[in-house]
């Protein structure tokens, strides 16, 4: 059978139950090694050997708790930085904005008494809410997203539009395109008008025009001044153009070009010359009618365009009876035909 030995000073004894109280102190102070529970090469009855004994439970204990306290450690590392190393997933915010229109018609027809109307402004992704009500005149709306204008053959395509209304209704929809738009009454379009502004959720500017509807004698001009605000943040130069369809006035912009800084806004000077043109003896006025002016405002690859309705009225209306022919060419016809006959009759009197 094996015996168990342990270490006294430099020597060593045989383990016995009276010497338990004090082989145990000798643990606390580490005196003793483990026991492996199988003899070593050189242990053997009555020969311990150079490494007879084995470390006590005592010492197995301390290092069981060393483990566990070093386990609980990092643990409790891993969750305190964990939080910091995963990425995060933005929260999307669902907005609902609610916006009152009241229709109104004493001396012009307004809405909320202002002429142009408010401007309403949204963030793309919105759900909008259009609560209407009138003064008892009748009125219906149209939100123009296609830009063809406030004809009522609108509805069926992509602009929203309410129902007739003389008190109450409402419409909703989602706000999905950004750009600068306009909201009409399809019965009141001169009057009955305002900016519709959805922004992106970038960096992103707006296009207004104050008026976006006018009128002009021939041979004058139109003013308009285009504004272009920052939107998100955004901040860089903005190149303005100008178009007229159908065509015959000439529009011009001046400044031609914009720098935004972040949260500001510019201004540029919309003219539109309805000035006559001469060809030869005759001069060609600009043709009344309307016009519808486009500015488009971009940079890189972000571009929106308002556009502008112009109507050109006739400087006076021709007399009476008048046959409305250009004088200066019948002058002239009168005076060679005159010429003619005199020299005709001359030449016939030296005959005679």
């Amino acid at each position: 059978m094996l015996t168990r030995y342990e270490s006294v000073g430099s020597g060593w004894r045989p383990w016995s139950r009276a010497n338990a109280l004090n082989s145990m102190n000798e643990a606390l102070a580490g005196s003793l090694v483990y026991d492996t529970g199988f003899p070593s090469s050189k242990e053997t009855a009555g020969n311990p050997g150079s490494n007879p004994g084995g470390r006590t439970n005592v010492m197995r204990s301390k290092a069981l708790i060393g483990s566990v306290s070093c386990a609980i450690l990092f643990f409790g590392l891993a969750m305190y930085l964990t939080p910091s190393d995963i990425p995060t997933i933005a929260p999307v915010r669902a907005t609902t904005k609610t916006i009152s229109l009241v229709a109104s018609y004493t001396t012009y027809p307004y809405w909320n008494n202002s002429s142009p109307a408010p401007t309403i402004t949204v963030t793309k992704g919105d759900t909008v809410n259009i609560m209407l009500s009138s003064d008892g005149s009748q009125h219906k709306l149209l939100v123009d997203f296609d830009g063809d204008g406030p004809s009522a053959n609108g509805c069926t395509t992509v602009d929203r539009c309410s129902s007739l209304f003389m008190s109450t209704t409402s419409i909703s929809f989602v706000a999905n395109t950004a750009g600068s738009f306009y909201y009409y009454c399809t019965l009141h379009p001169t009057y009955m008008v305002g900016q519709f502004v959805v922004q992106n959720t970038g960096p992103d500017f707006g296009l207004t025009s104050n008026p976006s509807s006018t009128s002009t004698l021939q041979g004058l001009n139109a003013n308009s001044i285009i504004t272009v605000s920052s939107v998100n943040n955004f901040a860089g130069t903005i190149i303005l153009s100008a178009a007229v369809s159908p065509s015959g006035p000439q529009a011009s912009l001046n400044p031609s070009s914009v720098t935004l800084t972040s949260g500001g806004s510019a201004s540029s000077t919309l003219t539109v010359s309805t000035t006559a043109s001469t060809s030869g003896y005759y001069s060609i006025p600009v043709a009344q009618g309307s016009y519808a002016i486009n500015v488009t405002a971009s940079s890189g690859s972000l571009s929106h365009s308002t556009t502008l309705s112009l109507t050109v009225e006739p400087t006076s209306s021709a007399p009476p009876g008048s046959s409305g022919l250009p004088l200066l060419p019948i002058a002239g016809g009168v005076i060679a035909l005159v010429t003619v006959i005199g020299t005709v009759l001359f030449l016939r009197r030296r005959k005679h």
